[in-house]
């Protein structure tokens, strides 16, 4: 016996019970059956006529059916224990059912008892039915032992489970290839719980020959039908048991087991008997009616658990269940109509968790989103590093797909692969960084390691990768073809190129058949040139192509079509670089198939490896003698055959190169006076020979490294992506010297490396990159990070809800060893979640002052012992080595005290040897410490009638002692420390005395005219270096020897002054930030992001900014390379009165993101999806004025510079982006007008679009009102004639928009909607309270919403024809005002961070009270595609609940005002079905599974809000309730059961 059928001591109780025989006795003797019968006799073969005659014969006949009470009572009478005698009797009931289903007459005669024995309260339904229905499992299963059985695994409901699962030996799935969903999965046993009686599965098990009949040496078909036959009358039986039951009130979980087992019976209605072909069934010509009888019988109960009177079960159940799937339905009407009622409910729940126009929301590129779907088995720091899946996909119930399951269920050719492609098509066009790439991209199956899990947020396949590598790369050959300079443009693309194969993302064989396929089957005369040769070249040696040319089975045909690419055909211009090496690049490709594979070398091209030999030739030429070749003055040839040699001979090209960077020849590149040619050469050979990583245990090369980052490659880690893995790394330089004496410029350096690349992020991120406890930044750093999390979070948002979670956690690790405080003025333009966070630390400065008061005796005695003009030189190592710590950090302030404004007074040599062999630590707390004890005696001072002008000029005479006359302090981090402290009203003064004064002035002079123009690599001069010792000052460089390249000490200000116009302004010196910036305006160009800063202060600051100091703050930008708007300097500069600009100009500003940010659409086509490339240059010359384009990049567009061209935001779509809300931040006008008029241009712009375009606009109309119709008879088809006549907006004139764009007009307008919303969700939250107001103004201004004649039927009629999608009703021409918002707030949402998705419950407030339906369905259709963005933020899911939840009370609510007539409960089927799903989406936290819950928190909520709706809505959410005996979600949830105290009612 099976473990799990071994009988429980209850069992056995109850199998030896006294009454159990005088039951069995009773029941055999109504059903007819002789109690000399033995249970096994109905294994004997069946008999033949004549026993048949005698058996009838001497049959007795069973008493009347009304007798059968009387005698179960007399049986009843006899024993005490009632409940025993109740479960004995249950169990011998299901023993009978079992046995008896497929005698008619037996069974009727057990539903009749059944019913009697109910009618005397005999029967525990709820013990009964899931006992029965185990049972009926377990015969089904025992039927089909030595064959295929029915299947019965696991719950498929999630909410439905049973207690323990049947194995079984094959489990039955529906495999839906158009489905995203998992196959469907079959209904497993119901559970026993511990207060229900013991399941009789073990009391009266069934043998096989009790169903099957004596008939076991019969042939195996009618065998089969035989059992079929038995197994469907026994659950046609059980059906109507199980109607009969349903007349009674049954418990939630009793429900929920009944509803799997019919539902997993529905799923396996169609499994067959193993070995038995399905057509000798056929052939037997017997009708299957007793499965249709059952079928039907599941179906009525089916019926009656989801009908909406009872609503035993929610519908809901019926949605996720996957029934409508399964593979073969059988014919029949009932069954479909269930499936059709299935799908046409599902869809419409569906439609709620979709965003309108969802499938045009694709990445731009220009933003950086976080993932923040469930990313399992994932560190913190890998978390903060993912992004967005860059598209989502709905899966059949309406949820975002992520990942491996988005990129498998889109079928190639449907909308949502062409929206892919778009994607990728517009990445190929604006190079994203290779960071975006790997985060985005499946690997080829054929590369994949078979132990591959999902990769979050990767959604492309190959086969999408290949085909738009494809079009890229005959795009390319068009612009080629036309005669437009691309070179540029070839050369971005073989770099991503180069990665995607290297990556294994492309697999390599099938691209190359493909490319070949496109290539003849198209346009065969596209490729006239080399360029995809030197693809193929430059990609020949990865290591997954070269094993398919050498082991692949095809790697003969492989190779032939690569040699197939080749033409002749020269280049335009033969004699440059570019027309050398293309001229040259097949034999280059020649040579190293020759060298690869000798089986495929008689289909090389003889000619091509001759012409090899010219290579060899120049190369002779080039490398003999004693003369080396001048690398840095090569005429074009010579770069082009250098070109070819690196293809043919690398390694010894390299070598090369690298010995001319060691000859004599190029010392004079270091210059430096203090060092020997080959000395100057050592920093610069060990770095670029160097691939070790303990080459940086080198002082030399540390320096260096950390020069080239914080000088150079700055922008470039930031566009990889790297920023944060730099900063880590830097930590670790600055933990291990930050305590080291002496060690002072490679500490210097590195902090303000690490400072440059704090302020460099532009989202959230980690303190530390695993582990607990205090960061291992300085103080300054510290105080650093708290100023950009500042920024990013008020500017950018917090992308995800852990983040937020994260946030506490995060300041404590950064101000646990810190005692700063932050001043009111600084702390009130904080965003409130870090400002209530930090508004509570106390000012320690006090107690500072007080520890000063109490050191100053001994401090002043050591002091006054050291730096006296006539001090003892032998004290200085008698102070270093005995001196306590807490004195020691008195020092630089007690030198200040000593001062008395005569700083020459004290001896400076001790002073800076003393600082010298400090820590850096050390000195940093030095400069702190003197700055609260300046500040203090200013104030004392002050109180004895000195003259603040007078201090003043004392404080920066002293300070200028200790920065520049004798170089002791480092000036960045003085200058820091003071705008800290400004709370103090001398603090910033004292800073702008320090930034004015002359000696800081002529080094910044200086700095600028030597380093040349701030793009460095347009720069081909060698720029001057200084001295060291000038360069750092004595302080830094001391005993160092090794020469600086990029630092100085001025050059440490680029991250500080941005940060003191910061201070300025929050304490209102308004004056004082302008001159400031107009004083350094040069010397910021040398920022590395500057761009960003302007974008960051403007947002930072917005609505707080004078007219003037934008214009100021602008300047900081070099405009003429900025693609701003040709009438933006109009609007900013204008001395008239202040208005809002012309609808034209935000339009055209639109019009601007669509051409450049918003990923292209393009028409299918058999060849291929891809557009005409002269389209997407006319959208790109017209958009914006080119910026001046650079030396040898002439024609090339704008979107395909290199991102040294571009390293401030990184990309031509980040800078247009970004460019165009930095135009709006410097609008002289409010928020509110500039949002107005952008929703006019989205409410206005498709009918707009059509009159301009068919020249019935006019520029300068003055008529009023919506152009587009707002009626529901808008879509009849008389208002699509072209007689309707519309007016035309007031300052928008489209009239070569659409021209301009390349696009039709209803593309276009969708296009805009999505261009809208993604600007508006750049902009800060002041813009977005805006777009609320505005938004529900123009919905509740809809006058058929407003008349009260209309019927509802119109008005749901008039709603689902306001919101259809804009692509969809663009095709018509019947865009509704609300539809264009509810697609403008959703392409808002998209592209808004989690932290400020908590505002969108402003548009609701804005529209309440509602009072209709229709108004009702509209918030819904407005916030229900939020609802799966946030279920991980738990809170403000609850919040965004509650919300719908209130909504529906104003509407259904007990003390809601009724409507005429009133709205029925029926109306909002969609809504509940909805609600339903998207509570078990979040209580998994994404898709919803098979074992789903809703959180307890949020059946809590859903109870509350119950109490104040209708009883007929109450009913139909009554299970979304934590109250175990209503609910069957709360009944079967663990935490619920385990504690049903805590179940609310």
């Amino acid at each position: 016996m099976d473990q799990n059928q071994r009988p429980s001591s209850a069992s056995r109780a109850y199998q030896f019970h006294p009454g159990r025989a005088a039951i069995i006795n009773l029941f055999d003797l109504y059903l007819g059956r002789s109690s000399r019968q033995k249970p096994d006799d109905a294994t004997r073969e069946p008999p033949n006529k004549t026993q048949k005659r005698v058996i009838a014969l001497n049959r007795e006949l069973p008493p009347r059916n009304e007798q059968f009470l009387i005698d179960f009572e007399q049986i009843q009478s006899q024993f005490s224990d009632q409940e025993q005698l109740r479960a004995v009797t249950e169990s011998v009931l299901i023993s009978l059912v079992v046995q008896c289903s497929s005698h008619a007459p037996r069974a009727d005669f057990l539903l009749f008892a059944l019913r009697s024995l109910c009618s005397i309260g005999y029967i525990n339904w709820d013990s009964f039915l899931p006992s029965l229905l185990s049972s009926v499992s377990t015969a089904e299963m025992s039927v089909g032992q030595g064959t295929q059985s029915i299947t019965a695994v696991s719950s498929q409901p999630g909410v439905l489970p049973s207690s323990s699962t049947i194995t079984s030996s094959a489990n039955f799935q529906s495999s839906n290839p158009a489905s995203p969903l998992p196959s469907v999965h079959g209904i497993g046993s119901p559970a026993q719980s511990a207060i229900e009686p013991a399941s009789c599965v073990t009391l009266s098990p069934v043998k096989s020959s009790d169903v099957s009949g004596a008939v076991q040496q019969s042939n195996s078909r009618v065998n089969s039908l035989i059992r079929d036959n038995a197994i469907s009358s026994l659950r046609q039986l059980c059906c109507k048991i199980i109607l009969a039951g349903l007349e009674f009130n049954l418990k939630p979980v009793t429900l929920a087991d009944i509803f799997s087992y019919m539902l997993n019976w529905l799923v396996n209605w169609d499994q067959k008997q193993q070995g038995i072909d399905e057509s000798d069934v056929a052939k037997s010509g017997r009708p299957d009616k007793s499965l249709i009888e059952w079928l039907h019988s599941c179906l009525d109960v089916i019926w009656l658990l989801v009908e909406e009177d009872k609503c035993r079960v929610p519908f809901y159940e019926l949605l996720r269940s996957g029934l409508q799937f399964i593979e073969n339905i059988p014919d029949d009407e009932a069954l479909f109509t269930l499936i059709l009622e299935i799908h046409r409910r599902r869809d419409m729940m569906a439609m709620h968790m979709q965003m309108l126009d969802q499938h045009l929301h694709c990445p731009t590129f220009g933003t950086q989103r976080i993932i923040s779907h469930i990313t399992p088995n994932i560190s913190g720091e890998a978390v903060t590093s993912l992004r967005y899946s860059p598209i989502t996909y709905p899966s059949v119930l309406g949820e975002p797909l992520h990942g491996e399951d988005l990129a498998t269920s889109i079928q190639k050719g449907s909308l949502d692969w062409e929206r892919a492609l778009r994607c990728i098509r517009h990445a190929f066009r604006s190079t994203p960084s290779p960071d975006w790439w790997k985060r985005v991209l499946l690997v080829a199956p054929c590369y994949r390691p078979p132990p591959h899990g999902s990769t979050p947020g990767a959604v492309f396949s190959s086969e999408m990768i290949c085909e738009g590598t494809i079009d890229r790369i005959v795009e390319l050959l068009k612009l080629t073809n036309s005669e437009i300079n691309c070179w540029q443009e070839w050369r971005v693309f073989s770099d991503i190129f180069f990665f995607l194969i290297k990556s294994g993302c492309i697999d390599f064989v099938d691209f190359v058949d493909k490319l070949v396929s496109r290539v003849t089957e198209g346009d065969n005369n596209i490729l006239r040139t080399n360029h995809v040769t030197l693809l193929i070249a430059e990609i020949i040696r990865v290591e997954l192509v070269m094993n398919a040319l050498n082991t692949d089975a095809r790697k003969v045909e492989t190779t032939r079509k690569i040699l197939s690419f080749h033409r002749e055909d020269r280049s335009s211009d033969p004699n440059s670089p570019q027309g050398i090496l293309l001229d040259f690049i097949s034999s280059c490709q020649n040579l190293r198939i020759w060298s690869l594979n000798t089986s495929t070398r008689e289909y090389l091209n003889s000619e091509q490896l001759q012409k090899g030999k010219q290579i060899d030739e120049w190369w002779r030429q080039a490398s003999k003698g004693d003369r080396m070749m001048d690398y840095m003055n090569m005429d074009d040839r010579s770069i082009g055959m250098f070109w070819v040699v690196s293809y043919t001979m690398a390694q010894p090209a390299c070598e090369t190169v690298m010995n001319w960077l060691s000859s004599a020849g190029v010392t004079e590149l270091l210059p430096g006076a203090n060092l020997q040619s080959n000395e100057r050469l050592m920093v610069m050979r060990e770095s670029l020979a160097q691939k070790n990583p303990s080459v940086l245990s080198k002082p030399g090369v540390t320096l260096l490294v950390l020069e080239i980052l914080n000088y150079r490659l700055l922008p470039l880690y930031r566009y990889q992506g790297k920023s944060k893995a730099l900063m880590y790394d830097v930590t670790k330089i600055i933990s291990a010297l930050k305590g080291k004496r002496g060690d002072h410029r490679s500490f210097r350096l590195a902090e303000n490396l690490c400072m440059n690349l704090i302020l460099s992020l532009r989202e959230f991120f980690f303190v530390k990159r695993e582990g607990k406890g205090p960061t291992e930044f300085t103080e300054t750093l510290n105080r650093i990070t708290i100023i950009t999390l500042a920024i990013i979070i008020k500017t950018r948002g917090i992308a995800d809800a852990d983040h937020l979670l994260y946030l506490p956690t995060m300041l404590e690790q950064i101000l646990g060893g810190s005692q700063h405080t932050w001043s009111e003025k600084t702390l009130r333009y904080f965003p409130s979640v870090l400002r209530d966070a930090l508004i509570g630390r106390m000012d320690k400065r006090g107690l500072a002052i007080q520890a000063w008061q109490q050191a100053e005796t001994t401090v002043i005695n050591q002091c006054t012992q050291l730096l006296s003009p006539s001090a003892d030189p032998t004290y200085v190592m008698t102070y270093i080595s005995h001196s306590f710590p807490q004195h020691r950090q008195y020092l630089c302030a007690g030198a200040w005290i000593l001062m008395q404004g005569h700083p020459e007074s004290i001896n400076s040599v001790n002073l800076a040897r003393v600082l010298r062999e400090f820590s850096p630590e050390e000195v940093t707390s030095n400069i702190y410490t003197m700055v609260d004890v300046l500040l203090h005696h200013m104030q004392l001072e002050l109180q004895h009638g000195h003259s603040l002008q007078d201090l003043l000029m004392k404080a920066s005479t002293n300070l200028a002692f200790f920065i520049w006359t004798h170089e002791l302090l480092p000036l960045d981090i003085l200058l820091l420390a003071l705008i800290d402290r400004d709370d103090d009203p001398h603090a910033l003064r004292i800073v702008i005395s320090l930034l004015d004064r002359q000696e800081l002035q002529p080094r910044v002079k200086l700095y600028c005219m030597n380093r040349g123009p701030p793009e460095h690599w347009l720069y081909n001069v060698m720029f001057k270096r200084m001295d060291l010792q000038k360069a750092l000052g004595n302080h830094l460089s001391w005993k160092d020897r090794y020469p600086t390249f990029f630092d100085d000490i001025v050059a440490r200000l680029l991250p500080v002054i941005p940060l003191i116009v910061y201070r300025l302004i929050e304490n209102d010196a308004i004056d004082s930030a302008e001159r400031i910036l107009a004083k350094y305006s040069a010397f910021l160009a040398y920022h590395p992001l500057r761009f960003t800063f302007v974008r960051d202060i403007l947002a930072y600051f917005y609505g707080h900014l004078p007219g003037k100091l934008i214009v100021r703050i602008l300047n900081v930008l070099d405009l003429s390379k900025i693609p701003f708007s040709e009438s933006f300097p109009q609007h900013i500069s204008s001395s008239n009165p202040v208005m809002c600009p012309p609808l034209d100009y935000f339009a055209t500003l639109l019009l601007g993101l669509v051409n450049n940010v918003i990923p292209p659409l393009y028409n299918n086509s058999k060849s291929g999806s891809v557009c005409d490339a002269s389209s997407s240059l006319l959208r790109a010359t017209h958009s914006k004025n080119p910026a001046t384009s650079q030396s040898g990049q002439t024609n090339a567009s704008d979107s395909q510079k290199a991102f040294y061209q571009i390293q401030d935001p990184g990309t031509y779509t980040q800078l247009v982006l970004e460019t165009a809300v930095i135009e709006i931040l410097s609008l002289p006008v409010s928020a509110s007008q500039i949002v107005s008029s952008l929703v006019q241009v989205i409410v206005n712009i498709q009918a707009t679009l059509i009159q301009s375009s068919n020249g019935l606009g006019a520029p300068n109309g003055v008529a009023q009102g919506s152009v587009l119709p707002t009626s529901p008879s808008g879509g009849s088809t008389d208002s699509l004639g072209a007689s309707r006549s519309t007016p035309s907006v007031p300052g928008m004139n489209t009239s070569n928009m659409v021209s301009r764009s390349g696009y039709s007009c209803q593309q276009l307008s969708c296009l805009m909607i999505q261009a809208c919303g993604l600007l508006l969700a750049q902009l800060p939250p002041d813009f977005h309270i805006q777009l609320y107001i505005e938004a529900s103004r123009i919905i509740k201004e809809t006058w058929w919403l407003t008349d009260g004649k209309r019927s509802q039927g119109e008005l749901d009629s008039a709603v689902g024809y306001a919101l259809l999608d804009p692509t969809w009703a663009a095709q018509d021409n019947t865009s509704t005002a609300i539809g264009n918002i509810v697609a403008l707030l959703h392409s808002f949402f998209s592209n808004l961070p989690q932290e400020w998705l908590e505002g969108t419950h402003l548009i609701v407030k804005h529209l309440r009270p509602v009072q209709s339906v229709a108004m009702l369905r509209i918030v819904f259709r407005i916030m229900g595609p939020l609802l799966p963005r946030l279920a991980n933020a738990h809170s403000l899911f609850s919040k965004t609940i509650s919300l719908l939840l209130n909504i529906l009370v104003d509407v259904f609510g007990k003390n809601s005002q009724p409507s005429n007539p009133p709205a029925e409960a029926s109306e909002i089927t969609d809504l509940i079905d909805f609600l339903h799903h998207v509570v078990h989406y979040e209580g998994q936290g994404g898709p919803v599974q098979p074992n789903s819950k809703p959180r307890t928190e949020v059946l809590a909520l859903f109870g509350r809000a119950s109490e104040s709706l209708r009883p007929d809505i109450q009913h139909l959410l009554s299970h979304l309730r934590p109250d175990v005996h209503s609910s069957i979600y709360a009944a079967t949830h663990p935490k619920l059961v385990q504690n049903p105290s805590s179940s609310v009612s």
